[in-house]
């Protein structure tokens, strides 16, 4: 039994050798043949893996490079004027309530509590207004009551302390951004600026373990495809913050597998080489939240300000949950469109919270409950042509690259109500005139006569539209609207003109400088004799002006054009003394700027000052005011350009509106031009009208461009124009006939002002006027 044992033993020993030899043997054999296959296809191998290393290290320094250069390109962002408050100030209730519009401010039925909030009644308010930093410093928040009425601001004092306030001055409105082709935007936070509670809210939210992982987080990715298989879509997602740095920052949104090799790449290389704090300060700056119109909404720092008008450090606990909630999907869930799925996605944050210990259930509860409230926005204009302008008078200190990247802070002249009121007067007006739909198109520019600050410019019938500018591209002859510069060129010279000289307006013909023969016409095709100064310009009569201008000389004229502002050049023909001319909208309103500041000419400005994306200052364009003119002598042009809104051509406006006005109407050949350009007490404007394709559009001044003006003042101005007659002025009655000294009794007396010494030397006997007077008073 023993023996026979030991022999099947000893023949499983044998089987058990045999077999091991046999699987060593298969063993040899397959190292062999894998050496075999290494040592056949190892260059192979020895590429792939050398290709591998490359791209890994090309991922590698493409996230360094990116990441240590500049992330962003920043646009720069435009402001209003800031709206600036004091007692006396004229502003209507209906325009404080649009510029509190415009900024955002929130209405509120009890005294404002926070920044950014205002309460009214009638005519009364209590505003919180918010903290900013301008360009020469900073305004902090106050707390003011204030008062309107008939149209001015009649109180303004502390709300707490009743003590009467010198001047309050809001926050600028912001405008639009001069974007780089993306068109994002964004305010940068650094990581030190964002609240505490913010940021544990975020990383529960969207990355738990975001300070334990090293890019990738293997738990939340086996967690997220256990949920996704369980629900049969995609319901979770596994990536890390990190990872959605690398994907907004990197990468292109297309899902595939490549893609998100590359992802998890980037994400180990970038945790890496950089902080935790960084990567989380970045993200925050960068995660995309909504669309303001052509605006990207990028990072936590502007979204803050756009959905809740205040800087994150300022949001409670439910507006934090909000933005968080929004990061899943800024569309879905905004706020404004979407407000029941922004509650209830809030709500999920908020439980979340309570769940991991950051508020209490009931805490969770309370806020959960509260209604979603954002900020409402005014519908913005992109004023395209205001924009146009400052990017132009930039452009001299800046390329337009670091416009478009660097975060610059533009301050600029630009009024919203006198804005607001251009628009309005070109949409409403525009329609009414081209009603048998000829194509007309407009532009108009306003300005400050006091300093040369633009307040508004359109360059198109639809104000909103950024195509061709024609307040600065439109290059149009300008007829009469050249009429007062003939006028002042001859005032100046005392010793031979006056407003009481007599000007001939018979048939006249001019060989010019170019041989060819000039016959001007009037306007009515008729000639009217003698006739005073004062009244050809009145009357706009062309014949005696171009007597007028060819007696006191090309080059005189030239000269006064020149002086008054006008960066153009004139050519030496006799034509130019009726406005054969060429000059954009905005050209014009430099000349009448300085005809509206009594010879004070100060240069068009859309910009008041520029600061980096820090706020520190980079420019300031202050005002700059130059005097080459006469005031005497242009005193009596403007008492003329005033007397022209009352009697004469544009003597509709004295009926059209409250306060008194001057301007002068312009007519080009064949109707084809119609122009406006004119002042008040606190407003110049220039209006055009016409064709682009330069057909006649069969209207006058009057017709047309002096519509939209008049529309434009009745909400814009509020100081009438009173001529500034110096103290050297004389005030003589004039005989209408004869242009001499009459009186008051003559029948066809008129007073005018005369610089000393230039007044007329005879006197007109006027006989039989007194009492030719005495039966007209009867009867009027």
């Amino acid at each position: 039994m023993r023996s026979d044992m030991t022999k099947s033993q000893r023949r499983k020993k044998t089987v058990n050798r045999r077999t091991s030899v046999t699987k060593r043997q298969k063993s040899t054999m397959q190292k062999k043949s894998l050496l075999g296959l290494i040592k056949k296809y190892r260059w192979w191998l020895l590429a792939i893996t050398a290709i591998f290393l490359i791209y890994l290290a090309y991922l590698d320094h493409k996230v360094t490079t990116m990441f240590e250069g500049r992330l962003w390109q920043l646009p720069a962002r435009v402001y209003a004027r800031p709206l600036e408050l004091y007692e006396g100030k004229s502003l209507s209730t209906q325009d404080l309530l649009a510029e509190l519009r415009l900024l955002n401010y929130k209405r509120v039925s009890a005294i404002p509590a926070k920044p950014g909030q205002y309460h009214n009644w009638g005519n009364q308010f209590e505003i919180k207004t918010r903290g900013f930093r301008f360009y020469d410093g900073e305004e902090k928040s106050v707390s003011v009551r204030l008062g309107i009425d008939d149209g001015r601001v009649s109180s303004l004092n502390d709300i707490y302390g009743d003590a009467p306030l010198a001047i309050v001055r809001f926050d600028p409105a912001y405008l639009t951004g001069i974007f780089p082709t993306h068109s994002e935007d964004r305010i940068l936070l650094k990581i030190d600026e964002v609240p505490d509670q913010f940021i544990k809210m975020l990383i529960l939210i969207e990355d738990k373990r975001f300070f334990e992982h090293f890019g990738i987080d293997p738990r939340s990715i086996a967690r997220a495809l256990v949920a996704n298989i369980k629900a049969g879509e995609t319901v979770q997602g596994g990536s890390t913050i990190t990872q959605q740095l690398v994907k907004n920052l990197f990468l292109t949104p297309n899902q595939n597998l490549w893609r998100k090799i590359n992802e998890a790449f980037m994400a180990l290389f970038l945790e890496m080489h950089y902080s935790k704090q960084l990567i989380l300060e970045t993200y925050i700056n960068e995660v995309y939240l909504g669309q303001d119109q052509e605006r990207a909404i990028h990072g936590f720092g502007l979204a803050s300000e756009y959905y809740f008008g205040k800087p994150l450090r300022q949001t409670t606990v439910d507006e934090m949950a909000l933005l968080v909630g929004m990061v899943k999907g800024a569309s879905y869930y905004h706020p404004g469109r979407n407000p029941e799925r922004a509650m209830e996605r809030r709500r999920v944050v908020l439980d979340t919270m309570a769940d991991n210990g950051l508020l209490t259930t009931e805490q969770a509860r309370i806020l959960a409950n509260k209604l979603v409230q954002v900020t409402s926005h005014a519908k913005r204009s992109r004023y395209p042509a205001f924009i146009d302008l400052i990017k132009r008078q930039l452009n001299q200190d800046y390329n337009a690259e670091d416009l478009r990247s660097e975060g610059l802070q533009i301050f600029s002249t630009l009024d919203p109500i006198v804005q607001n009121a251009t628009e309005s007067a070109v949409e409403r007006i525009l329609p009414a005139i081209d009603y048998q739909k000829q194509g007309l198109q407009t532009a108009a520019v306003v300005v400050s006569p006091d300093n040369g600050d633009v307040l508004a410019v359109v360059g198109d019938r639809s104000p909103s539209y950024s195509g061709f500018n024609r307040a600065l591209d439109a290059s149009r002859q300008i007829g009469s609207l050249i009429k007062p510069v003939i006028y002042l060129a001859a005032l100046q010279h005392p010793d031979r003109y006056t407003l009481a000289s007599i000007l001939d307006d018979s048939p006249l013909r001019v060989i010019g400088e170019d041989k060819k023969l000039w016959e001007p016409q009037n306007y009515d095709n008729e000639f009217h004799g003698k006739m005073l100064l004062f009244d050809a310009l009145l009357k706009s009569y062309n014949i005696p002006t171009a007597r007028l201008g060819l007696d006191v000389g090309l080059a005189d004229i030239v000269q006064t054009f020149h002086d008054l502002g006008s960066p153009r050049e004139l050519p030496p023909y006799p034509s130019i003394t009726l406005g054969a001319v060429a000059m954009s909208p905005f050209d014009v309103a430099s000349v009448y700027q300085t005809f509206a500041a009594n010879g004070f000419h100060s240069p068009l400005r859309s910009v008041v000052a520029v600061l980096d994306n820090s706020g520190q200052p980079l420019s300031r364009y202050t005002i700059h005011v130059d005097r080459k003119i006469n005031p005497d002598a242009i005193s009596l042009v403007n008492y003329t350009l005033g007397q022209i809104t009352r009697t004469g051509t544009a003597r509709r406006l004295a009926s059209e509106l409250d306060i008194p006005v001057a301007g002068k109407t312009g007519t080009t050949n064949d109707l084809r031009d119609s122009w406006f350009a004119g002042f008040t007490g606190d407003r110049v404007g220039v209006v055009w009208v016409g064709r682009d394709d330069n057909q006649p559009a069969g209207i006058t001044g009057a017709s047309a461009a002096m519509r939209v003006w008049s529309a434009i003042m009745r909400k814009a101005a509020h100081r009438g124009y009173q001529p500034g007659l110096s103290d050297n002025i004389e005030m003589h009655w004039i005989d209408r006939e004869t242009g001499e000294l009459g009186q008051q009794s003559c029948e066809n007396a008129i007073e005018l002002p005369f610089i000393p010494g230039s007044e007329p030397t005879t006197t007109s006997s006027c006989s039989g006027s007194s009492s030719s007077n005495w039966l007209r008073g009867i009867f009027n």
